[in-house]
């Protein structure tokens, strides 16, 4: 996949590993932006390399959690 291309959740926990819940928490946390589209904007899309930049800083930060 492209850098720049939006994807639906499914395809990108499927892309970074994890449960398509990891990325809705994410959304709601706001560590991870979503984009709406459609009518009424009711779906929501992804860019796979936002993704992998947010699940990164998610882990380094809690790796830096437990060193304390």
């Amino acid at each position: 996949m492209e850098s720049g291309t939006l994807v639906n959740a499914d395809l990108c926990a499927v892309a970074l590993g994890v449960p398509k819940t990891t990325i809705y928490k994410m959304v709601k946390r706001g560590t991870l932006i979503a984009y709406r589209v459609g009518e009424k904007s009711r779906g929501l899309r992804f860019d796979i390399a936002e993704c992998r930049a947010a699940l990164r800083r998610q882990t380094t930060q809690s790796q830096e959690e437990v060193r304390r």
